[in-house]
């Protein structure tokens, strides 16, 4: 099965190319925000830094671990179920051409397991470029602070092997339900289904289970509030900030596990209220409700760059205006880009990264859907038109799922900040707001279009007949 593994794994590699800029660019923000830590506490080890003045190298990067998780591990499943279940047509000859079920459930393992193994010493390289920039960008932030020590990164190997193997471990369990689907439908029913959608929609054990987690956390952060104030000492304003910033990013986990149940209804709730009937509007809107496996796993990583930009910035505008206007004696300032970008900064690529990368990865099969609408007489406009219409749907929901996440965001700040006895003062930069949704729009629709213009160009029998191949 050696050499069946190998062929299959270089028959897929298109596929994965798509996707494996997410996984190189979650490699690299965890190994970035370990190498830091693993420094900090180096140094504070050794006596070059003391305990209090070593948050920003320590418990900063595990709040900022914390967040790249969160985001990582939706984005991460989203991606590599998609290219799983893009594959569905190559599993179902392997288990007609005699491949058991095990054999087949191994076939998938084995191209998670050299993905993540190419993507891993990649990821490394960019962690390690990025890691003096970085640092510098740090020391910048830090300069009017007396207590900062500039420390030089410490490259041990031990936070590389430990990060790596974790990303590794988390692309395989991202695989493990598609790959088990793949083992255990039969071959001639997988076959007829290998370009359908998958009819297995819901969220699964493992889906409600996040589903319970991330709503535990939460419901959590809300109860803490009254415990915190209940029990306050100098620093309950500090974590009730702390978990303010955490909001989003829960919220965002939690709408992510029920994406599967939530993207499809809400889709179709808003784009029927949309009185359109062009042509390529209404084949748009019928191949994303068609299609709506693909479509919740390309909403939650843009779903995830709005709330971030967004949210993200609102909350942090908020907190400052609020504690300028409830302690007059403090001169605050708005947040600079330097103080973006450190805190936020990765999990917002991690993000966009997986939301280019999974529309890019299904590109082709983009080119035969457009490829079949052209036989029925779509003309060449209209067959740029539908992917266009098809990433302003998705920017769309990503929108307005990204507004669940930020109003209770915002809410849960007015809550906790009033309850600590502060005057609450939103601040909503309208700039920000618009610019972040069009341009995440924009970025949309070019991975969703550009990809397919080549295909356009050829005889539509041979594009339907090289997807069928495949």
């Amino acid at each position: 099965m050696r050499r069946v593994y190998l062929a299959e794994l270089r028959d897929a590699w298109p596929a994965w190319l798509g996707v494996s800029l997410s996984f190189i660019v979650v490699n690299a923000a965890v190994v970035l925000t370990v190498v830091i830590g693993w420094t900090g506490l180096a140094a504070v080890a050794d006596g070059r830094m003391t305990l209090e003045s070593s948050a920003s190298w320590t418990i900063g990067q595990a709040l900022v671990l914390a967040c790249i998780l969160l985001v990582a591990v939706p984005v991460v499943g989203s991606a590599t179920s998609l290219v799983v279940g893009s594959r569905r047509g190559s599993l179902a000859r392997l288990a007609l051409a005699g491949a058991t079920p095990a054999q087949v459930r191994r076939a998938v393992a084995v191209q998670l397991a050299a993905v993540s193994l190419v993507s891993a010493p990649l990821g490394d390289l960019l962690a390690v470029l990025a890691m003096r920039p970085w640092l510098a960008l740090m020391d910048y932030q830090a300069r009017d602070e007396p207590t900062w020590v500039s420390l030089e990164p410490d490259y041990s190997v031990l936070p590389f092997l430990v990060t790596n193997l974790g990303c590794a471990a988390l692309v395989v369990w991202a695989g493990r339900r598609q790959a088990r689907l793949a083992g255990a439908v039969p071959p001639v029913e997988a076959l007829r289904q290998s370009q359908a959608p998958d009819p297995r929609q819901g969220l699964g054990p493992a889906g409600w289970a996040l589903c319970l987690l991330s709503g535990a956390a939460v419901i959590a952060s809300i109860a803490s509030v009254p415990i915190q104030l209940e029990h306050r000492y100098k620093e309950t304003v500090s974590n009730l900030m702390i978990v303010g910033f955490l909001q989003v990013f829960l919220w965002g986990a939690l709408l992510a596990a029920l994406a599967p149940v939530l993207v499809g209804p809400l889709t179709r709730l808003w784009t029927r209220l949309v009185p359109w009937a062009s042509p390529a509007w209404v084949i748009a809107r019928a191949t994303v409700s068609a299609r709506i496996d693909r479509l919740y796993k390309s909403v939650v990583p843009v779903m995830f760059t709005f709330a971030i930009g967004v949210g993200s910035m609102s909350v942090v505008d908020s907190l400052i205006s609020t504690i300028a206007v409830s302690m007059g004696s403090l001169q605050l300032s708005l947040p600079m880009w330097d103080t973006f970008v450190l805190q936020f900064g990765l999990p917002l690529l991690i993000a966009f990264a997986g939301g280019v990368g999974s529309l890019l990865m299904m590109g082709r099969q983009r080119d035969a859907e457009l490829a079949l609408a052209g036989v029925a007489g779509a003309s060449p406009g209209q067959r740029v038109a539908i992917p266009a219409l098809e990433a302003l749907i998705i920017t769309v929901t990503a929108v307005l799922l990204s507004l669940l996440v930020i109003v209770p965001s915002l809410a849960f700040q007015a809550y906790s900040l009033g309850a600590a006895g502060l005057t609450w003062t939103p601040t909503l930069s309208a700039p920000l707001i618009v610019g972040t949704f069009i341009g995440g729009g924009l970025a949309t629709a070019a991975a969703t279009v550009l990809p397919t213009l080549p295909a356009q160009r050829l005889p539509e029998p041979r594009v339907i007949a090289q997807l069928v191949a495949e």
